[in-house]
């Protein structure tokens, strides 16, 4: 095979394309992968303030077992408002990568 024919320079895109990885991502794939996390960070933060806000709301009324039950459901939110936090995160990150902004 000689260099002109198609499946040698084939070959040479594929080889091309393994040495350098597809670490790289094109913008509109970052900004979209920044939109899917995006989408259950905000599902997770409304499901840590659903379980939360009853327990605020035991915490500062009651007194007793129904404090103590308070006291577990904002500690069970917690787990929910961490991953939320780590999405959105993530999300906004991939985001103001792909308008190639500059951290610093």
């Amino acid at each position: 095979m000689t260099s002109s024919e198609p499946g040698c320079l084939y070959a040479v895109r594929a080889e091309t394309k393994l040495m350098t990885g597809h670490t790289s991502l094109p913008e509109p794939e970052l900004e979209r992968q920044g939109r899917h996390l995006g989408r259950p960070g905000w599902w997770f933060l409304f499901l840590a303030v659903c379980i939360a806000l009853p327990g605020v709301v035991l915490i500062i009324f009651t007194r007793g077992w129904a404090h103590a039950i308070g006291i577990v459901l904002v500690v069970l939110a917690g787990p929910p408002a961490m991953i939320a936090m780590g999405l959105l995160l993530s999300s906004l990150v991939a985001r103001w990568a792909a308008r190639h902004r500059s951290f610093a």
